[in-house]
């Protein structure tokens, strides 16, 4: 079954051919693979995400999007301490067992089966959690808070594609990467904002708006099926010159 998981991969893989052949979108790649290889940023990027099989055309594309959503102030981020790391995927009861510490109000639930699901699980906060944004003129981080609701909760190596594929679904996800002893609540402003944009309302620049495309192409995927949308993928390729 192609589902969620696999189809926000060949999402992000579309739209990154289709960037790599123009010189914005080339760019734009090249800017976040060097991203990716600053150490300094190493622990900020894995929230965002921490593919296993590494930083692919499809992946930065995936990046650059969420990078462009909290540029423009777009992205409320709040950090919830655990107290350790997560464990390898396999140990998912361990996993719950230290996501039981987390702070009064807030609760995480791991999905023991894995079975095909989109997610890892899940993290709600009946409580405001207080958080912070980025301020697009100052690039200062600004106070703000979440109010009492949910997301799907991703452990670990986790596509950046996944991380998009969630925000334009929910509006909401909780990350919780290899090394990180925090959940990080990342949410859109406000959480349908994605879903505005799908719905006809004008996104503030080129990344954002492929970031609706990408959205569009996993939609098409879970109502069409992979293989149909497989072939309308390939005739968008053909049918679209270079720079159009």
């Amino acid at each position: 079954m192609e589902l969620g998981r696999s189809m926000h991969r060949r999402a992000a893989d579309h739209m990154a051919e289709a960037w790599a052949e123009t010189d914005w979108g080339a760019r734009a790649l090249a800017g976040m693979y060097r991203w990716t290889r600053d150490e300094e940023w190493a622990d900020r990027i894995a929230v965002l995400g921490q593919p296993y099989t590494g930083w692919d055309m499809g992946q930065l594309f995936a990046l650059r999007c969420l990078a462009g959503l909290w540029m423009e102030g777009l992205l409320t981020v709040a950090e919830v301490e655990v107290g350790v790391g997560p464990r390898r995927d396999a140990e998912r009861k361990a996993n719950q067992t230290a996501l039981k510490g987390l702070q009064a109000g807030v609760s995480a639930e791991v999905d023991t089966s894995q079975r095909g699901a989109d997610d890892d699980g899940s993290v709600r906060w009946e409580v405001p959690l207080p958080g912070y944004f980025c301020d697009p003129e100052s690039r200062d981080s600004l106070p703000d808070t979440l109010a009492p609701d949910w997301a799907p909760l991703e452990i670990g190596n986790t596509d950046a594609s996944t991380t998009c594929f969630h925000l334009a679904r929910f509006g909401a996800v909780a990350r919780w990467p290899y090394g990180d002893e925090k959940v990080t609540v990342v949410q859109t402003r406000p959480r349908i904002l994605i879903q505005r944009w799908r719905g006809g309302h004008a996104a503030p620049n080129k990344a954002m708006e492929d970031l609706v495309s990408f959205s569009n192409w996993i939609a098409y995927g879970r109502m069409l099926g992979p293989k149909r949308v497989r072939g309308m993928m390939h005739a968008s390729r053909v049918s679209v010159r270079p720079d159009s």
